[in-house]
């Protein structure tokens, strides 16, 4: 467990010639093969984390991962860990990472009858899930705190237990260091979303800065969760929580503030906007 000490166009001119018209004039060709793109491709965006970019790990941020951590132990029924950047010596070094923001809203209202999946074979929804924590203090009673986790947008699949699991689930007693004055404190209901749009070697990045013997100590973790992304929600926007790894396993990037941007140059996106072709 990581825990933390607390404290519109114009109209032509009526004299325009004619045979102007007739040489720009072009049928509109329509087949079979044309594509419409999603109004979620407009709302990703990328971002990037970088080492400079961060605020104290407090003993809120460390309840906070915490109770993912328990949560994600109960759902995969084995005992996860989830690093922080200071526990492999992450903040020692300078780093970027470098993720794309996956769309908040979905439009299960507006498919086309022609991408409807055969309705035999299906399985159940998916559906947002609702985990009710008793979390124990250092002593006296336990405070209840609820984590909502909602699948992610804008992908062809799901994790499994988001079809399987039912809607509400009352977890073990998750125990704590802190005096219960420090968790009345506390914020009472989050929510998460898990995207799992990440690549399985996702953190590659810091293979190099992290210390290896914290890492080679540790079990492999689900290969569901490599590639794993977790999100915060928060006044309409996400921000990455949790990054999954098939070699450094879970890493906390709560406190890492995300800063807007791209890999590539400004140059390079102009060009690549130019050549944008929506015919499959």
């Amino acid at each position: 467990m990581l825990f933390i000490e607390a404290l519109n166009r114009a109209n032509n001119q009526p004299n325009e010639k004619k045979i102007i018209s007739r040489v720009k004039y072009r049928p509109i060709v329509s087949n079979q093969d044309s594509v419409d793109l999603s109004s979620a491709a407009h709302q990703v965006k990328e971002i990037y984390l970088e080492s400079q970019t961060k605020d104290a790990l407090t003993a809120s941020t460390s309840v906070f991962a915490n109770l993912i951590e328990h949560v994600l132990s109960y759902i995969f029924e084995t005992k996860l860990h989830l690093h922080s950047p200071e526990e492999l010596d992450l903040d020692k070094k300078n780093w970027k990472l470098f993720l794309q923001v996956p769309p908040i809203n979905t439009e299960n209202g507006r498919k086309s009858a022609g991408y409807l999946a055969p309705e035999i074979h299906r399985r159940p929804p998916a559906k947002q899930l609702i985990f009710h924590i008793p979390v124990k203090p250092s002593y006296g009673i336990p405070v209840d705190i609820t984590l909502l986790m909602s699948p992610h947008n804008g992908s062809p699949e799901t994790l499994d237990f988001f079809h399987s699991f039912p809607k509400e689930n009352s977890l073990p007693v998750l125990r704590t260091p802190y005096p219960p004055e420090f968790l009345d404190q506390q914020v009472k209901h989050h929510h998460i979303l898990l995207d799992q749009d990440g690549e399985a070697d996702q953190l590659s990045a810091l293979y190099a800065h992290a210390n290896q013997s914290r890492l080679i100590e540790q079990n492999p973790i689900p290969t569901q969760l490599c590639g794993l992304r977790i999100w915060r929600t928060k006044n309409n926007a996400l921000n990455p929580i949790v990054l999954g790894d098939k070699h450094i396993g879970l890493l906390f990037v709560g406190h890492y503030k995300a800063q807007e941007g791209n890999a590539i140059s400004a140059e390079e996106r102009a060009r690549q906007a130019s050549n944008l072709y929506t015919k499959a």
